[in-house]
């Protein structure tokens, strides 16, 4: 049983991210914001995104649901910063991906996300761990002017 011990890990990583969120709150201003809401469970989340020079230079989040929306948004802003902006979306396919059971194995651009890919065999949970995704694509597009970044 392997796997077990795997996914063990995979769950404290988890409740860790959701009982002590990194970078929980505003940022000052100027930022922008998206928010993204689940109306099947009520999950929210909204992210903050401060873009300079095109990267990510800072990125917070605060929202109420499920461990697996909070988590996913406070592991979300540690492996966007730095980042390029208009890279998001690759960054939320190759986690889309990755919560695939039969898809690729994790990308380690994804950080600590990767904890989340057992996600995947529950269909119904998957939408939890990608909102935090939606919020900061929303966020992004805002920085870059409503539509200007492109493939955000």
């Amino acid at each position: 049983m392997a796997g077990s011990g795997t996914d063990e890990l995979h769950q404290a990583l988890i409740q860790d991210h959701f009982r002590r969120p990194r970078n929980r709150g505003a940022i000052a201003e100027p930022a922008s914001t998206g928010q993204a809401h689940n109306r099947f469970c009520g999950d929210t989340v909204r992210m903050w995104a401060r873009i300079a020079d095109g990267r990510l230079a800072e990125v917070s989040f605060d929202g109420r649901g499920c461990a697996i929306s909070q988590a996913a948004a406070s592991m979300l802003t540690e492996v966007a910063r730095g980042t390029e902006a208009r890279g998001i979306p690759a960054l939320r396919q190759a986690f889309v991906d990755a919560l695939d059971p039969g898809g690729p194995a994790p990308a380690k651009e994804l950080g600590d996300l990767r904890a989340l890919v057992g996600v995947g065999r529950f269909p119904s949970r998957i939408r939890c761990a990608v909102l935090p995704f939606e919020a900061l694509e929303e966020a992004v597009r805002a920085g870059f002017g409503h539509g200007s970044c492109g493939s955000c």
